[in-house]
């Protein structure tokens, strides 16, 4: 097994976009040194967050650089600066402007996707570097799908009387939520209709990626991570 695999399917040269496996701990700065190293990434500038499943997103500019806040998303047009979000069965969610060049990383569980945290990380690239949403592309990565994800009667209406019906399924009286068709809901309602979605679930592939759930509660994370390679 590879330590990341890359995501080459989509319509845009200038990124390096990988999503660690099994084999490392995106936690581990030992681990990153050697993703990066081997995937062609700026480990001196690997930014990430404080993650506390919040709807809030941190805007890097050159003097944040590496620096840790509590955010669940972070944006950026800055070239040789790889952002990382952490995941083990919540969603990770990758955004591209094409046009202005611009990228995006999102950490959504059930409560960052129940407070939309996509949705306010696509108009932070809006408002910060007026991308248009025609350009953006937005890529779900590994995270437990609708047929693993079992949750309780209430959170599962919870999300019915904010969405609206169809985000969950019903069998043998548990109730499996859909993560992947509300974020997709959430980005469509801001018009942008490019969606990739990988259709990898966590905890069904707990061999390639690691799954709070099917790992018992495991402290290990899976890594997305986007950088936007330096211009000739």
């Amino acid at each position: 097994m590879n330590n990341f695999i890359r995501i080459n399917d989509i319509d845009c040269d200038f990124t390096n976009f990988i999503i660690t496996t099994k084999n490392v701990d995106s936690k581990s700065r030992e681990d990153m040194k050697k993703v990066c190293d081997e995937a062609g990434l700026n480990f001196d500038n690997l930014t990430s967050n404080i993650q506390t499943h919040s709807d809030m997103v941190n805007v890097i500019y050159k003097e944040n650089i590496s620096k840790k806040v509590e955010s669940d998303a972070l944006i950026t047009n800055l070239e040789n600066v790889p952002l990382l979000v952490f995941t083990a069965d919540c969603v990770p969610i990758g955004i591209i402007d094409k046009s202005k060049k611009v990228i995006g990383v999102v950490h959504a569980g059930w409560k960052g996707t129940y407070n939309e945290i996509v949705k306010n990380t696509i108009h932070k690239m809006i408002e910060v570097y007026g991308c248009n949403t025609d350009d953006l592309i937005c890529v779900i990565g590994p995270s437990i799908g609708k047929c693993c994800y079992e949750v309780s009667n209430e959170l599962a209406i919870k999300f019915e009387e904010r969405f609206g019906e169809g985000f969950y399924n019903l069998k043998d009286e548990k109730y499996y939520l859909d993560l992947w068709k509300i974020n997709e809901y959430i980005i469509k309602s801001t018009k942008v209709s490019n969606i990739i979605n990988l259709n990898l679930c966590t905890s069904c592939n707990s061999k390639l990626f690691h799954s709070y759930r099917k790992d018992n509660k495991t402290d290990k994370r899976i890594g997305m991570i986007i950088q936007i390679n330096k211009g000739e």
